[in-house]
């Protein structure tokens, strides 16, 4: 899981100082020390992800004076209102909570913010162009300002399915890069609770948090891995452990808590057995998109990708991408990287042994060496080609195509 960005923990502590001083106003004094200690919380990780030491001396200054205010109100209930104020403009149900319980649910959610989409782009995916062109355009009619008196909408909520590998994650990044959308990349075991109910509170929290950093017009998209894990069929084993869950995705997805207003969350589910999901769940998603197993073209681009893209060179004389490609028939795209990968580090290992022994000198001594590499060969690849065998079963290939045939047909029982 990645830490949350600097932006994302920026806001959060203005949020917590906003929240502290209106709960200050309402008498709720071991509420606001909760949350001036939230704020310091979120100070210390910011901390660690800036460079300047000026700034980090001036943020550890602030820290230590959130600190220093939770304690106080905590021991004396009584503290100096004058010098931190409000930041940020929010509506009042969302400034007052009322138990520790939120609170702490709150920043677990917050956890789950991710800062890797600003390093993917639709560049960063090989193949998928038509696709990408008609995510383009329906999440950008989702945002774009509409004519009075008109209501057109966007995709809300979309599924990606398909084999492992094939590029669902990195699809939702690249959504949320261009949107400029706060992304919360959920995996289904961070909001899976062994405690009855449990579950249904955190995704009640997830889509509330996402809803409240809309206030400042960018979206918040809820990509949520492994989708069929929280939203099983109701006709399968753990009827009763998913109901709770079942119900608050339900909701949610529906934006029941955004009726009357745009709605700026949006949510994108991946799975790898859609044939497993809740067909009520199932309806929600207006569309349902299978990402296949790269074709020839896109398998040459991937391996452009993870080589040249990457400053690898290759021998043109031996080799090229399209024989690559040629070579990879029904690999994903994650295999073509391992295997990239796997290439890349015999060749370096051949052209650095001296490395092992650099390592035993210590720090400094392997710092200033620096890399050599050789273009790679057809050579390179044939040992690793050879023993290659697909993830993906022809079986399997087939079993996405016909349960996608069978929703588009309307054979897939929803409600």
């Amino acid at each position: 899981m990645y830490a949350p960005g600097a932006d994302a923990l920026k806001k959060s502590i203005d949020r917590m100082l906003t929240e502290a001083n209106t709960r200050l106003t309402v008498g709720k004094t071991v509420e606001a020390s909760r949350s001036y200690e939230k704020a310091w919380q979120f100070a210390e990780q910011l901390m660690e992800l800036i460079d300047d030491p000026e700034e980090r001396r001036a943020l550890q200054v602030r820290a230590n004076e959130f600190r220093q205010r939770s304690r106080a109100l905590h021991l004396t209930n009584r503290m100096d209102m004058g010098r931190i104020k409000p930041t940020e403009n929010h509506e009042q149900d969302d400034k007052v909570y009322t138990d520790e319980e939120a609170d702490a649910q709150e920043q677990q959610i917050l956890l789950l913010i991710d800062d890797r989409p600003r390093s993917i782009d639709w560049n960063s995916i090989g193949g998928l162009d038509p696709l990408k062109e008609e995510l383009k355009f329906h999440y950008g009619l989702a945002m774009a300002k509409l004519p009075e008196g008109v209501d057109i909408e966007g995709w809300q909520n979309i599924m990606f399915y398909g084999p492992p590998g094939t590029g669902k994650t990195l699809l939702a990044c690249a959504i949320a890069n261009r949107l400029n959308a706060t992304f919360f990349n959920v995996k289904s075991s961070q909001i899976v609770s062994k405690w009855v109910g449990e579950s249904g509170k955190l995704i009640s929290m997830l889509y509330r948090v996402a809803r409240k950093l809309t206030n400042d017009g960018r979206p918040s998209i809820v990509f949520i891995d492994e989708f069929d894990a929280l939203c099983k069929s109701r006709g399968q084993e753990g009827q009763l452990y998913h109901q709770q869950m079942l119900a608050a995705i339900l909701s949610e997805i529906d934006g029941f808590a955004s009726k009357g207003r745009r709605n700026l969350v949006m949510t994108i589910g991946a799975t790898n057995r859609p044939w497993d999901l809740d067909a009520a769940v199932l309806s929600r998603f207006e569309r349902r998109i299978l990402i296949a197993l790269p074709d020839s073209a896109a398998r040459a681009e991937i391996f452009r990708i993870h080589l040249e893209a990457k400053g690898i060179p290759i021998d043109a004389r031996t080799l090229n991408y399209k024989r690559l490609a040629k070579a990879t028939e029904r690999l994903t795209g994650r295999e073509i990287a391992r295997l990239c990968k796997e290439v890349t580090s015999r060749m370096v290992a051949e052209m650095n042994p001296e490395i092992p022994s650099l390592v035993d000198k210590g720090l400094a001594a392997i710092q200033a060496h620096t890399i050599k590499l050789r273009p790679l060969r057809r050579a390179d690849f044939e040992p690793v080609l050879d023993r290659l065998v697909p993830d993906t079963s022809l079986e399997t290939e087939a079993h996405y195509a016909d349960w996608g045939r069978a929703v588009s047909d309307g054979r897939v029982p929803s409600e």
